[in-house]
């Protein structure tokens, strides 16, 4: 008569069974559970952004003024990045009449948890880099992926006003500038508007000008080469420096 296994070598099968079972279970139920809680993180970024991106354009408006904005950061991270050399030019069919260079230039960006999955994609678009509509956002907020998950903001281009009654053209330009970073886990971004400089050009007799803006690899004319030039007597450069803070 053959033998069977004893109850207690079953026994021990059948938990060990069970253990390897719950162990991987339970495994499963966390890593679910952390990617749920990484992407609400992210979702609440894009929010905390796009908040942001309405809180500097608010400050810029006046020289002193502050504003924050709280970010998560269990398991993202926020931070400010330089963002490239933007040069300004504006001439003329006579010659270059005026040019500025500013060498570096500050984004803001926030890193998604490794969890994360999302796809590019833009949720302000200024449309280039000269901006001419009113109805149209200076700041561009967007998700990229690259070597992560990244919600971005940056002001890297200029808005153009045209008064042709007065014959006047305002070049307006947000510059990011690095200002304090201390502490760690939940972040509050501090942005305060820390200057804003204004330079006036009076030209001799109106004339008809364009701009040039040129950033990386990117530049754009305005008014295009196949139209006639603005027609100016005067124009002024308007720089606002916002510092952006992470406490």
């Amino acid at each position: 008569m053959k033998k069977g296994i004893s109850s207690t070598i079953s026994t021990v099968i059948i938990t060990a069974t069970l253990l390897v079972i719950l162990l991987v279970a339970s495994f499963f139920a966390t890593n679910l559970l952390e990617i749920q809680v990484q992407n609400s993180e992210f979702e609440q970024a894009k929010t905390a952004i796009l908040l942001l991106d309405k809180t500097i354009i608010d400050v810029a408006l006046r020289q002193g003024a502050a504003s924050s904005v709280q970010f998560s950061q269990r398991s993202g991270g926020i931070g400010i990045y330089e963002g490239g050399k933007i040069n300004i030019t504006v001439y003329s069919d006579s010659g270059i009449l005026w040019n500025n260079t500013i060498n570096t230039t500050y984004v803001i960006k926030y890193r998604g948890g490794n969890l994360v999955a999302a796809a590019e994609v833009n949720f302000t678009n200024p449309g280039g880099l000269i901006i001419t509509s009113a109805s149209k956002p200076l700041g561009y907020v967007r998700v990229e992926v690259e070597n992560g998950v990244w919600i971005i903001l940056d002001y890297n281009r200029i808005r153009i006003t045209v008064n042709q009654n007065l014959g006047t053209m305002d070049i307006y330009f947000i510059r990011l500038a690095p200002g304090f970073i201390v502490g760690s886990g939940p972040a509050i971004i501090r942005v305060q508007n820390n200057s804003t400089n204004v330079e006036l050009r009076q030209l001799e007799s109106p004339s008809p000008v364009r701009v040039s803006v040129m950033i990386d690899d990117q530049n754009e004319v305005y008014p295009s080469l196949s139209e006639p030039g603005i027609l100016v007597s005067a124009f002024r450069f308007i720089e606002v420096t916002i510092e952006v803070s992470i406490m």
